[in-house]
């Protein structure tokens, strides 16, 4: 055994036990941030909006009347000129705040692809996250009459949540990568046919782990709010929420690292490392780089052009995530509106959502998948037939008077149906998606991602909104929900993985033979310039 091999080995096994430990943050990351979105925009946050609007509105039929009954009919004046419905306030927003939370996640994922470092991204995640749930808690110190001042916190918080998504998401297949590179001696099989389910076991385990923090801050805030003089104190919720995000970030600071260059590829490869990394040094805080995230994401869908399926899979997670995340928002406020429930039935319902999502984020991935022999995107389009089944049953309210959510209980069944397919969406679709793009190009690609997911959320909360205030009934809303999820299966249903990760394959050596001459001029000119 030469030295050089044993140099390797050693490398290699160091390299394994950094790739635990980054599999580790990136748990902590899902474990911290996951219940921002999942408590406080899912459930607090539409609930705070509309109170703040129905607090500053006035009655539908009578302008001069302010509101005072949860049971009137309220509009909110909007810069003293525009009247909305008290709950479109609070869809409006959340289209307003995707549209700025787009363009930081653009700004910001092509600064950490244009650096490719894990540790840089990993201080990324806990920089954006403290931002984050220092905005979360200021959010908690309102008043009623700073109805503008809360929908500027939330935009912060959501769009520092919407970078550490993108930057978290992007490290999943960097990770698994890694895992199966460094396990060869650890009793791991790296085959690459494994890739697919190792891939969909990590990202299960960490949207586990999500719902899991939300499920306990969940539970916590429901004794909060018990405890507070009016039991409707939905702040107390939000400040907690704050709190746990800021808490348990800290562990992200130690736990990410960059894996070390194993000696063992030609030497090009290693002068490619280094001439990336002084050019990197050279412009990567420069005000030039921040259009980097946007040059890329342009050649992104250039590239994307040219995967198949990377623009099947968007065109379909657009509709799919559009409806989802809105029939959510929509729910809550149909709720509140419509059913007359209280802050501690709402927690109540959020409560089992996140066990039943928790439950789907692991066992659809880990177990059913592999009972019935199913691949990733196959599991996807049923979760996608059994999530329409909650807007359909909202519609035969209109039907008929005993069922289709005419009484406070029809909401907790569909929580326990909401939740599962939450879940199962939560890590399918990420594992999915992680298969079929170009390796070294995970940020940008997951800020495509990002970009159809949130962009989506501008569009769903901005019809729905629409809609709200022509009827002033919610309830209309289903139709459109159910309409877009029949959409999307015809879509998903064409997707084709094998064919998407070898398209991602052959772009990979074509972007990696373009770069490599682009960097050694650029070495050479560094060169001469020295001389």
């Amino acid at each position: 055994m030469t030295y050089n091999s044993i140099t390797n080995m050693d490398t290699s096994n160091i390299n394994l036990r950094i790739t635990k430990d980054n599999i580790k943050g990136w748990y902590f990351y899902s474990f911290s941030s996951e219940s921002f979105v999942v408590s406080a925009v899912s459930t607090y946050i539409p609930l705070l909006l509309e109170r703040f609007a129905r607090s500053n509105g006035v009655r539908l039929e009578n302008h001069l009347l302010p509101c005072t009954s949860e049971l009137d009919k309220c509009v909110v004046p909007i810069f003293g000129k525009y009247y909305v419905d008290t709950s479109s306030f609070a869809l409006y927003t959340f289209s307003v705040s995707v549209f700025f939370q787009t363009i930081v996640v653009v700004t910001v994922s092509g600064i950490v692809d244009m650096w490719n470092s894990i540790k840089l991204k990993g201080i990324v995640l806990v920089i954006f996250s403290i931002i984050g749930a220092i905005s979360t808690i200021f959010i908690a110190k309102l008043n009623e009459t700073q109805i503008y001042t809360l929908p500027m916190l939330y935009i912060l918080a959501n769009s520092c949540f919407g970078v550490i998504n993108v930057v978290g998401n992007s490290l999943l297949p960097t990770f698994v990568s890694d895992l199966c590179k460094y396990s060869n001696n650890s009793g791991v099989d790296s085959a690459e046919s494994n890739v697919e389910k190792l891939s969909s076991i990590i990202s299960g385990r960490g949207a586990s782990l999500g719902y899991s923090s939300a499920l306990l801050t969940q539970i916590v805030s429901m004794f909060l709010v018990h405890k507070s003089k009016t039991k409707q104190d939905i702040q107390v919720a939000v400040f907690f929420v704050g709190v746990w995000w800021l808490f348990w970030l800290t562990p992200m600071w130690w736990l990410f690292n960059d894996t070390q260059e194993v000696e063992d590829v030609a030497s090009n490869s290693s002068r490619l490392s280094r001439s990336r990394a002084y050019y990197s040094n050279k412009r990567i805080w420069s005000l030039k780089s921040l259009g980097y995230g946007w040059k890329s994401l342009w050649n992104a869908f250039k590239h994307a052009r040219l995967l198949k399926d990377v623009i099947i899979f968007l065109v379909g997670w657009f509709i799919i995530s559009d409806s989802v995340t809105t029939i959510n928002s929509t729910a809550i406020l149909f709720a509140k509106t419509e059913l007359d429930m209280v802050t501690l039935n709402l927690i109540t319902i959020s409560i089992i959502t996140m066990i039943d999502a928790m439950i789907g984020a692991f066992v659809i991935p880990q177990f059913l998948a592999k009972k019935l022999n199913l691949l990733p995107d196959q599991i996807l389009v049923y979760i996608i037939m059994w999530t329409s089944f909650i807007p359909f049953y909202g519609i035969l309210g209109f039907f008929f008077d005993c069922i289709g959510l005419k009484h406070k209980y029809e909401m907790y069944m569909l929580a326990v149906w909401y939740g599962l397919s939450l879940g199962g969406l939560s890590a399918v679709s990420r594992s999915v998606f992680s298969l079929i793009i170009p390796k070294g190009k995970e940020s940008t690609f997951f800020s495509m991602f990002s970009m159809t997911d949130k962009g989506s959320s501008i569009v769903g909360p901005l019809l729905i909104g629409f809609v709200t205030d022509r009827t002033h009934e919610i309830r209309y809303s289903f139709y459109l929900l159910f309409a877009l999820l029949m959409l999307s299966l015809p879509v998903m249903k064409s997707l084709d993985v094998a064919r998407g990760k070898r398209e991602a394959e052959e772009l990979t050596d074509v972007i990696s033979s373009r770069e490599a001459s682009v960097d050694s001029t650029a070495l050479l000119d560094h060169h001469d310039q020295s001389d």
